[in-house]
């Protein structure tokens, strides 16, 4: 397969450039959760037990992500947060549900890893190619990134940098793309997307009119005939197959 000549190229932030415990979500999550609500506890707050708390955010998240499924409307941890105070009869505001998120997130940071050979790939593509972005679904506060992009040495490499929670809306909703493209300065065919998502990532990508290559993981469930034409690497050093580098 003939590599690609973009003059951009954009990534995906999770399970791309950085380690995100996807498989272990479900515990992760709940790890986040319940320190979130004993951060609430310790500050006066009275909730329910934690697995009556752990059910109720559940239901609130649940219907947050079939609107985000269908609508491609973003919904973010601290929005989840508000609504279930409000179900439970807790008084919010006065940054309440930042309070819980911030707990979450001081959980879930110690999971995050950087791959090893993320930074040698961006350095690689920060002095070949004309503009590097980043486009990231994301349910959390677009300050948590910009402290995760300081944490693990990211900053220089970009030249810019979308997160759905401040955009709006969600991959593979095409108006995402059209912005990462904007910023580039370059029509979406000038561009190459790296992401590990098929729907999100490789389709959301191709059908905004952007060439696309996708991080396949060998325990992710894929669709059962993927294109003949799908570019895809393994880790970030593949994409060497791909791209001039």
């Amino acid at each position: 397969m003939k590599k690609l000549s973009p003059k951009a190229v954009i990534f995906d932030l999770g399970s791309t450039l950085v380690d995100f415990p996807v498989n272990d979500w479900e515990e992760v999550s709940r790890e986040c959760s319940l320190s979130g609500r004993q951060q609430l506890c310790d500050a006066g707050h009275t909730l329910p037990n934690p697995e009556d708390f752990l059910s109720e955010f559940e239901k609130v998240r649940a219907k947050l992500r079939v609107i985000a499924t269908t609508t491609h409307k973003e919904w973010t941890i601290d929005q989840a947060a508000e609504e279930l105070f409000q179900n439970l009869g807790l008084k919010s505001g006065n940054g309440l549900a930042m309070q819980f998120f911030d707990a979450f997130y001081a959980a879930l940071e110690k999971h995050l890893y950087l791959y090893d050979d993320t930074i040698e790939v961006l350095a690689k593509i920060r002095n070949r190619y004309e503009k590097v972005g980043l486009i990231s679904n994301t349910i959390f506060p677009e300050k948590v990134h910009h402290h995760e992009f300081k944490r693990f040495g990211l900053e220089p490499y970009f030249d810019y940098k979308i997160f759905s929670s401040a955009f709006g809306l969600r991959k593979p909703h095409p108006d995402i793309f059209l912005e990462a493209s904007r910023q580039a300065g370059f029509e979406p065919s000038d561009c190459v997307y790296i992401g590990d998502r098929f729907l999100e990532d490789f389709q959301g990508a191709t059908e905004a009119g952007m060439s696309a290559i996708l991080k396949v993981f060998s325990d992710r469930d894929y669709p059962a005939e993927l294109p003949d034409t799908l570019r895809r690497i393994s880790c970030l050093s593949e994409l060497n197959r791909h791209l001039d580098i």
